[in-house]
């Protein structure tokens, strides 16, 4: 199956495209800097951003007529100046949720039925088993536009499965992502009750494509950690 991966030169997104290709799928990566990602078989490389619709066209109208996108993985998130959660940001406060939008519209030009996103704890029904102290360290810094951007994937995830009952789709909650290597996911519901700290990104890569080949989370929003 050929993925459309969002985010694939990231920490995280260069684990997922590893899982991908080690399970034997094919990748298309839209990366705005295209050294950022050496050349690998069954790797094509897209240069452009999923803020540009027509980078999202020109990824699925590359795609070999043999092997067409089957689905879509996300792991953007908001750009930082540094590893700090609370650095200053560097790209635009909407970043995953305006790439969502663009990525679903052409996605639905094409028939791709299923994506699967990255998104955080402590977003929707989880923010209740996040506790008072770090709900409120996110309503007051600039986390809150990250969560905010989260929410609105959720949102815009949801309304396309009402308009078509056939679109499949999942926000994988992660809790803090560390880079251990991987070891046994532990699923906590939607409202993420009991999540430990921590999740390794390679742990984190294994869940995507496990939801990606599966209909075990279609429609949920699992939160998971080691």
């Amino acid at each position: 199956m050929r993925i459309l991966l969002l985010g694939g030169s990231g920490r995280t997104g260069s684990l997922a495209l590893a899982e991908a290709l080690a399970r034997n799928h094919t990748v298309t990566a839209i990366i705005r800097n295209p050294v950022a990602l050496a050349p690998q078989p069954s790797l094509s490389i897209i240069t452009g951003t999923p803020l540009n619709g027509a980078d999202i066209s020109k990824a699925f109208a590359d795609a070999p007529r043999s092997d067409p996108i089957r689905a879509v993985i996300s792991t953007l998130n908001t750009g930082r100046t540094s590893d700090n959660p609370w650095a200053n940001t560097t790209s635009p406060p909407t970043l995953m949720a305006d790439s969502v939008r663009n990525t679903l519209a052409v996605m639905k030009e094409h028939g791709v039925k299923k994506m699967v996103v990255l998104g955080t704890n402590g977003v929707g029904s989880s923010r209740a088993n996040s506790g008072w102290v770090f709900n409120w360290v996110v309503d007051h810094s600039n986390l809150k536009f990250t969560f905010d951007d989260h929410y609105e994937v959720q949102k815009l995830l949801q309304a396309e499965a009402e308009r078509d009952s056939n679109f499949k789709w999942v926000d994988v909650r992660a809790t803090g992502l560390s880079n251990g290597e991987k070891k046994e996911v532990k699923e906590f519901g939607a409202e993420g009750k009991g999540v430990g700290w921590w999740v390794s990104r390679k742990s984190v890569a294994v869940f995507l494509l496990d939801a990606v080949e599966g209909s075990q989370w279609d429609g949920q929003t699992p939160v998971i950690s080691n």
